[in-house]
């Protein structure tokens, strides 16, 4: 299943809690029985808000309450809008953080440890003891 992000809980106390992976390209967020996230609050809309991934895997946010908006990043809005990294969305008194997937990155080649540098050193050396005219030979062998 492609990972499309993640939503967090964020506690009361300001500490993280539960993890909500987004493994599909919709989130409902509200107080039916069918929603992905759902919060039995009788203040909550039954759909409250929802959050679509779009052609380019970007997040969308889309407030679905008249009655109790949902806010982004402490302000309310009122067309669709683009999720960022580390934006907050909030339900009532509730709070999420939405995260993208961390992107993979290229392992980084090893460098070499001190005990293979003094081994290289000692190398060069011997050659040029072998070669004094400090002219690197290639061995064939």
């Amino acid at each position: 299943m492609p990972r499309y992000g993640k939503i967090v809980v964020i506690r009361r106390n300001g500490i993280d809690g539960m993890v909500y992976p987004l493994t599909s390209t919709s989130c409902l967020f509200g107080r039916r029985t069918g929603c992905d996230i759902r919060m039995r609050l009788p203040w909550v809309s039954t759909e409250h808000c929802k959050i679509d991934i779009n052609e380019n895997k970007e997040a969308v946010l889309t407030n679905l309450s008249t009655v109790n908006p949902t806010q982004l990043n402490g302000a309310g809005f009122e067309q669709p809008v683009l999720l960022k990294h580390g934006d907050v969305l909030t339900i009532i008194d509730r709070s999420f953080r939405f995260e993208y997937p961390l992107q993979s990155t290229p392992k980084k080649r090893r460098s070499r440890s001190p005990k293979d540098e003094t081994l290289q050193q000692v190398a060069e050396v011997e050659l040029l003891h072998k070669n004094p005219s400090g002219a690197k030979s290639l061995d064939a062998s």
